[in-house]
């Protein structure tokens, strides 16, 4: 892990067939791969250890989520006056974005930001600065190492937490800048060729491949809760 970046997680909830999501097209409504409760409980502890929490604007397009830690502890930190993880979103344009969606809500959370890139149009500026931070960070797509290297420098981010989509994951790998993957597997199989999977893009050719070490497993129920550690030369 360099200096000029923060340590990197990762969480998602996986099929066994490896897929993260419904196939396009087959989603209508709400959508939670674990049915045990333990797997947002475990989220929220994730969200804790960080001092921000990424996602891609299809994630927040799909499922709107608050980005927020436990209510409770929420309310700890507030009462002394401790920093809640901000919340940022990538976009290349802010096509989508709502103002009215939860990680925009201050209630439930701290401070938000868009992170996108020169494409954005004045419009979606002027609807999307009144609830969030707007930084350019790359001129057709947000650079992932000028992304990684603002929330260090400029934000002083120790610890990012990215919850998805594949497509954002995907980046990070192949900037080697993943240091823990946290994973529920969850005894589901959902099928399909074009169905999302945690890393998605072109894929890694064979030396090129992130590999990692298992650092803890946890049985509850039916589901399997896994942690892998990277190490990067």
């Amino acid at each position: 892990m360099s200096s000029s970046r923060p340590r990197v997680l990762v969480n998602f909830a996986s099929s066994i067939d490896g897929k993260i999501t419904l196939a396009p097209g087959l989603r209508k409504g709400a959508f939670a791969m674990s049915r045990h409760h333990e797997d947002p409980h475990r989220m929220r502890q994730i969200r804790s250890m960080a001092g921000a929490i990424l996602i891609g604007a299809g994630n927040l397009r799909v499922d709107d989520p608050d980005l927020a830690i436990d209510a409770k502890e929420r309310m700890r930190r507030r009462e002394a006056q401790e920093r809640e993880p901000l919340r940022m979103v990538v976009t290349g344009t802010g096509e989508g974005i709502r103002p009215n969606q939860k990680m925009f809500d201050p209630a439930l959370g701290g401070a938000s930001f868009v992170l996108h890139s020169e494409r954005m149009a004045t419009e979606a500026r002027e609807r999307l600065g009144p609830v969030a931070t707007l930084v350019t960070l790359g001129q057709s797509a947000v650079d992932i190492a000028r992304l990684l290297a603002w929330a260090a420098q400029e934000r002083g981010v120790r610890t990012l937490l990215c919850e998805g989509g594949g497509m954002l994951c995907a980046q990070l790998f192949a900037a080697r800048a993943v240091d823990q993957l946290f994973v529920t597997v969850v005894p589901r199989i959902l099928g399909g060729a074009l169905t999302p999977t945690l890393a998605a893009g072109p894929g890694f050719s064979a030396n090129e491949i992130p590999d990692a070490t298992l650092g803890s497993i946890d049985r509850v129920g039916d589901e399997l809760f896994l942690r892998y550690d990277f190490r990067w030369r």
